[in-house]
């Protein structure tokens, strides 16, 4: 199903061509296409305190890469231009401005974040730009669905859910505490579990340009937390989990689908043991499933400073659903075309839970996920996927 592009950066604004070729005339109705090149755009963290995240845009690239090697999509190359946006809003408007404006994109593929992409989500669709496949689940970006735009991850709202029932059955009865990012993101989970646990639940927030979370542990524990859900970054799971094997404090934690990855492991050691995360793409350390195999080799391949992980995964699966997009689109190419293909597109195939199915009125590419424990570094799938 879909396969993500994997775009790498030092800079603060990085460009990778998989080859040149001149632009579409501004305004015209094949802007970012000529004979030779289809011309993306994406924003990402490639610095500052999502960098971890930066993975998503290094996962597309190596897929394109590996497309254009095998020659392209009806003979045309997948140039992906993506542009650092630090994680911060101000600079996604900004960024996003210039490839729009000056870059002549075809369309916005993967862009990554919440807050970031709702910075930019109404003014695209106004301008009638494609603004697609964004690694997010924010609710408010697809309810009400916008005609050009979509997202790749399940809704928070949809999380949301999933982990309410978990905690119903695991935990019944047990207080609740969240940590969560303070932006629009974090705060749909917020709202959802709030209204789902009432008097038994607790919530502390915090800011991307925190050092610690110490304080915010401390204070749900304080509160009688009996389980802790982050939904927060990988940065601040790891910190937050951290914080609560200082204070030897015996809780049983969750991690949000955004929250996991290989790093939250690695810098956490065994204070993530036990811990339960939900993916809505499969686990890349699952080499024995050859999907899982293949776009890993990918990554090895053709990424680019890179090694497999659990972003490049997501954004090897993104870039899948882009180059199917782009080859139901036809020869034809424009953003007309574009979003006809978008629109009708159904996959079955890919490095994911259940198909991907997207529509007119249905913009979330993904609706499955599949929990799991985390232990020694290795994890353990909890039963069959749940699609929503």
């Amino acid at each position: 199903m879909r396969r993500a592009n994997v775009l790498m950066a030092a800079a603060a604004a990085l460009v990778l061509a998989a080859c040149g070729g001149a632009r579409g005339e501004a305004g015209s109705d094949d802007v970012g296409v000529t004979n030779d090149v289809i011309r993306l755009g994406m924003t990402a963290p490639l610095s500052g305190p999502g960098a971890s995240y930066g993975d998503f845009a290094k996962g597309m690239q190596a897929y394109f890469e590996k497309v254009n090697a095998d020659g392209g999509v009806h003979g045309r190359k997948i140039e992906l231009i993506v542009r650092d946006d630090a994680y911060d809003p101000a600079k996604t408007v900004a960024e996003t401005n210039r490839l729009i404006e000056s870059d002549k994109v075809l369309a916005m593929v993967g862009g990554v974040g919440g807050a970031t992409q709702s910075a930019v989500a109404s003014t695209n669709n106004r301008n009638k730009v494609p603004t697609l496949l964004a690694i997010t689940g924010l609710d408010a970006l697809v309810e009400p669905a916008l005609p050009y735009v979509s997202i790749l991850q399940p809704t928070y709202g949809m999380e949301s859910e999933l982990w309410a029932e978990y905690i119903a059955e695991h935990h019944a009865g047990a207080k609740v505490g969240l940590l969560y990012q303070n932006d629009s993101s974090g705060k749909t989970v917020d709202g959802v579990l709030s209204k789902t646990f009432g008097a038994d639940y607790t919530s502390q927030g915090y800011d991307t340009t925190d050092a610690d979370v110490s304080t915010q542990i401390t204070a749900l524990r304080e509160a009688g937390a009996e389980v802790v859900l982050f939904a927060s970054a990988p940065k601040f799971a790891t910190l937050g989990l951290l914080a609560i094997d200082r204070l030897g404090w015996k809780v049983p934690t969750l991690v949000s689908s955004v929250g996991y990855d290989s790093s939250v492991v690695e810098n956490a050691g065994p204070a993530a043991d036990g811990v339960v995360s939900a993916l809505s793409v499969r686990p890349y350390q699952d080499e024995a499933d050859p999907v899982v195999a293949e776009a890993n080799d990918v990554v090895r391949e053709h990424g680019k400073g890179v090694e497999p992980n659990q972003w490049t995964m997501v954004g090897v699966a993104n870039a899948m659903i882009v180059t199917a997009i782009l080859d139901s689109a036809g020869e034809d190419l424009d953003r007309d075309s574009l979003l006809e293909a978008h629109d009708s597109l159904v996959l079955d195939e890919g490095p994911w839970f259940g198909s991907v199915e997207l529509s007119a009125s249905d913009r979330v590419a993904l609706g499955c996920f599949e929990l799991v424990r985390l232990e020694g570094g290795e994890h353990e799938a909890l039963g069959d996927p749940v699609c929503r």
